[in-house]
């Protein structure tokens, strides 16, 4: 049973981190790289599992973060 489902859980786990979080992830560091770069960068590298696709990806994670805990601070008292 086990052969049936790793091959199915590693489908599932690369869909999830691959498509889904890098493609949202991407979407959110894009414009702030090409704000702080004066539009040099990035070109044209989604999805293509590239250096600079990861690091996009990791500069809209840190926006992502950053903004979360500034709503997330709102609310608190």
């Amino acid at each position: 049973m086990d052969e049936l489902f790793s091959p199915i859980l590693r489908f599932l786990a690369y869909v999830v981190s691959e498509l889904l979080l890098g493609t949202f992830f991407y979407a959110i560091g894009w414009p702030f790289v090409k704000a702080a770069t004066l539009g040099k960068y990035p070109m044209r590298e989604w999805l293509s599992g590239s250096k600079n696709e990861a690091y996009v990806c990791c500069v809209g994670i840190l926006v992502f973060s950053i903004s979360l805990m500034a709503v997330l601070g709102q609310f608190s008292a």
